[in-house]
């Protein structure tokens, strides 16, 4: 009877060691640089490997620059009629903010608007 048991207990821990030896690979590459991106409101975020994120206010235009610069190893892309320039020009409909009550997390003096990010 305790043999039995044994042989399931046994079994079992087979089992289970056999399905996270298949599924580590899946996990091996996943987190090992930094993702810099830039946001739709034109700031950086910076999604850590060690798990936390830091997002800069305003400092989208950097997003390019760092994330060369994080990726060091992994092969470039290049994509076929890639334009780095944003122009203003278009169908470009920017509606005004006004930023009211913790204005200073966004270094913004009192009575100062900010400049919206550029159409994309």
């Amino acid at each position: 009877m305790r043999a039995k048991s044994v042989r399931t207990s046994l079994a079992a821990v087979t089992l289970t060691a056999l399905a996270v030896a298949v599924a580590a690979p899946a996990e091996a590459g996943l987190r090992h640089h930094d993702r810099v991106y830039a946001d739709s409101f034109g700031n950086l975020v910076i999604d850590s490997a060690a798990g936390y994120k830091r997002i800069i206010v305003g400092e989208g235009k950097l997003a390019k620059q760092l994330s060369d610069y994080t990726s060091a190893g992994q092969p470039k892309v290049i994509y076929q009629n890639e334009s780095d320039d944003i122009s203003g020009d278009g169908d470009c409909y920017r509606p005004p903010v006004f930023v009211k009550g913790r204005s200073y997390m966004y270094g913004l003096s009192d009575g100062e608007m900010p400049q919206l990010s550029p159409c994309r």
